[in-house]
């Protein structure tokens, strides 16, 4: 009965979060954390997490950040949960104890994100890359059409998340080859999305040779306009744990490729792909 009336009071915030976020910011803050935790997860499944209010729903319970829906999430909030890991703050708390003037920052729990989901043109270099810096434990990170993003931030990725076990770059359009490159060294990836970047076969060699080659399970190609057989060869040759992969519309892949495809080396759960008539 109890656990029904606190998710009863759970979805009554819900359905009126924005005048109670405008009237009582304090006593959200003041939430317990199970209790902060759970609403935080409802509100991001109906996209309603912004800037101005995720201040108040941020817990250390809370593992998994999915933004996908959350259009209004910027670089802001990315920013700010950096400031909340446990290194920043204690650098912080450092450098106010060798002031004279106090600084005025807005307190909240410890972060500690193992998964984040983000989606849209807010997101640049400039909050991801302070984002990463701040959470080497992170296992899953997907930017799904973050147009904005460059090579600069997937080296960072590359540099600072070394336990890393899937990314996802779908619609990340300035992703090259130089970006995927500098991932080579993660020696847990099992799972990389690459739909409508904008890599080649350097890519595909770059992963047949990296350190999670024998990691790998599960790879989407699609609309990757300039891969060719021959790194698809590479790719496939190189990676014998590959479960499931994509390459539709993949324009310059020929029936070489679907030849290549071996049932004896690979074992396939998952297919999807499509070959230009010649």
């Amino acid at each position: 009965m109890v656990a029904k009336l606190v998710e009863l009071c759970a979805y009554t915030v819900i359905n009126h979060f924005n005048t109670i976020s405008e009237t009582q910011s304090s006593t959200l803050i003041a939430l317990p954390v199970d209790l902060k935790a759970r609403l935080f997860t409802l509100l991001s499944h109906r996209g309603l997490i912004t800037d101005d209010n995720l201040p108040l729903l941020l817990n250390c319970r809370t593992r998994t950040f999915d933004f996908r829906d959350c259009t209004n999430i910027t670089d802001t909030s990315l920013i700010l949960m950096a400031h909340c890991s446990l290194n920043a703050q204690i650098e912080r708390k450092r450098l106010e104890s060798n002031q004279t003037e106090t600084t005025t920052h807005i307190i909240t729990s410890v972060l500690n994100p193992s998964i984040i989901y983000l989606r849209g043109i807010n997101i640049t270099d400039y909050g991801l890359i302070e984002f990463v810096q701040q959470y080497p434990s992170l296992r899953k990170i997907r930017v799904q059409n973050c147009s904005q993003l460059t090579d600069e931030s997937i080296c960072a990725i590359g540099k600072y998340c070394s336990r890393l076990m899937e990314l996802d770059l779908t619609g990340c359009i300035k992703i090259t080859d130089e970006g995927i490159n500098s991932l080579r060294q993660l020696p847990y990836l099992r799972s990389l999305g690459l739909s409508q970047t904008q890599i080649s076969d350097n890519s595909l060699i770059s992963i047949g040779q990296s350190s999670f080659h024998y990691t790998l399970n599960e790879i989407n190609l699609r609309m990757c306009k300039e891969i060719t057989d021959d790194g698809f060869l590479y790719l496939l040759k190189n990676c014998p744990k590959l479960k499931k992969i994509g390459f539709i519309q993949c324009p310059k892949l020929t029936e070489r490729s679907r030849q290549i495809l071996n049932p004896n080396t690979h074992q396939f759960s998952f297919l999807l792909s499509t070959i230009p008539v010649s």
